[in-house]
């Protein structure tokens, strides 16, 4: 995909654009690091699921992954283009219900929910409480029956698939810290048959990580729960109302196709992501075919998946594409022994972390010079007072490109802007080295531009602090 595919992006008088702003001009305005969002792109990227799954399956829900980016304005957004919350601790769960998302509208996963987040989620009704393991399932229920109150919950399952994708972003095996093994999901079915005065038993949960590549992954996993889910209905009479896939939905990234001669086969592949979001819905929703599921289950569990409402996760092919991040140029330099030119900017892994760890590739350009062509190679820094604060792998591990081409005039004060940060930007960023966070802005559907996050100012540093 390139990237003036997305007509989100353009560019006026030798300037990139952003749903029709000047970047330069906002660098401007507001400074830099500066995280800019697009409301119009984060709707649109909520009704595109919404309807592609809804061409397949009339009962579908759009739970928007909140981890991915929580600030109240984008949450609002999600919410009125048509989206509900997955949140993933009680501070998520409050900033989503204080964002006006109603308790019917929230599930809640997580590994390692304190008693204070159940008895949050629990006196706020909220959808479904996933359930990570039977020890949290009988946390739920001792909560519950304190509250006399009951917790409605599905179970997350481990599906055992192996998406391909970066290690530290695959969920759905044993090696991983999520789910309950599929030899321990029949007993917490039961377990919660038992108490059903104190939880209601929804149904089952996977997430087998993100931007997921491969069709077969998200097919592969729905199979391994459907047929599980059939075989406990066989043995204790179990009908589940939900089935939550998760989310994992891929985002293109604008990666230069030579990146497959030194990247791993799978993180191109994983970056390159030409799978849509059609293709998975079809997908999926056929699994779910009365027809087929008889076909491999029996007569009598042919209808056993009818009436399921289908719950989807999304997070990062929601807000993703939705962000751009600006950042100054602030020093360069030659290493003649390498022949090498360094640019130095002002936002580092304090401002994009994934870039460390989990060596995330973002597409780079010089938002200033857009009428020259990209032709001399950098070497990438931003400011920390680390080696590894750098926009190449400094380990060796050739998830990343050694340097990033802009034009040959590419000088400090010049604009670099980064696309496709908007999921895991803004939460992730940190005050290391004593660095404000960056600002954030919001581009309206009417073309106006506000603030929704200000830059922090030195004072913020030693806000919440006492001073002896």
């Amino acid at each position: 995909m390139k990237i003036f595919d997305n007509k989100i992006y353009g560019q006026k008088d030798g300037c990139f654009c952003f749903d029709g702003q000047n970047l330069t001009e906002l660098a401007d305005t507001y400074g830099t690091p500066l995280y800019i969002f697009s409301e119009r792109e984060l709707k649109r990227n909520v009704q595109e699921i919404n309807e592609q799954f809804g061409r397949f399956r009339e009962k579908v829900s759009i739970h928007y992954a909140a981890k991915c980016e929580s600030t109240v304005a984008v949450l609002q957004i999600v919410r009125k283009a048509g989206g509900s919350l997955e949140v993933n601790s009680g501070g998520e769960l409050f900033k989503g219900l204080y964002s006006g998302f109603k308790g019917n509208q929230i599930v809640f996963n997580g590994v390692s929910k304190s008693e204070d987040e159940i008895e949050m989620a629990i006196i706020n009704n909220i959808k479904s409480i996933n359930v990570d393991s039977l020890y949290e399932l009988k946390r739920i229920l001792r909560v519950a029956g304190r509250l006399k109150k009951k917790a409605k919950i599905c179970l997350r399952i481990v599906p055992e698939v192996s998406t391909g994708v970066v290690k530290g972003n695959e969920t759905g095996t044993h090696e991983s810290k999520f789910g309950i093994t599929l030899d321990e999901v029949e007993r917490a079915v039961r377990l919660a048959l038992e108490n059903q005065s104190l939880v209601i038993l929804r149904g089952y949960h996977f997430h087998i990580g993100t931007q997921t590549y491969d069709l077969k992954s998200f097919v592969e996993a729905l199979r391994t729960m459907l047929q599980m889910a059939a075989r406990i209905y066989k043995s204790t009479g179990f009908r589940p109302d939900l089935l939550n896939i998760g989310g994992g939905l891929p985002v293109p990234h604008y990666i230069d196709p030579t990146a497959s001669q030194y990247m791993p086969r799978n993180i191109y592949a994983m970056l390159k992501s030409e799978l849509s979001i059609e293709q998975i819905a079809k997908e999926i929703c056929g699994e779910l075919a009365e027809e087929k599921v008889q076909h491999w289950a029996g007569v009598e569990c042919g209808a056993l998946f009818r009436d399921t409402e289908l719950l989807l996760e999304p997070g990062r092919k929601i807000s993703a594409s939705a962000g751009v991040l600006l950042s100054r140029i602030e020093n360069e330099k030659e290493r003649r022994e390498l022949d090498e030119s360094w640019l130095m900017i002002d936002a580092g892994f304090n401002t994009l972390m994934e870039v460390k760890t989990y060596s995330w590739y973002y597409h780079m350009v010089c938002a200033n010079k857009m009428n020259e062509l990209p032709t001399k190679p950098f070497k990438v820094a931003g400011p920390c007072c680390d080696s590894g604060d750098v926009y190449f792998d400094i380990d060796y591990h050739k998830s990343l490109p050694d340097y990033r081409v802009f034009p040959e005039s590419t000088e400090p004060g010049d604009l670099i802007a980064m696309l496709n940060v908007g999921a895991y930007g803004t939460p992730n960023m940190s005050n290391y080295n004593g660095r404000p966070k960056a600002g954030v802005l919001l581009i309206r559907e009417n073309g106006d531009v506000i603030v929704i996050k200000p830059a922090q100012k030195y004072g913020d540093l030693v806000s919440d602090e006492i001073k002896l």
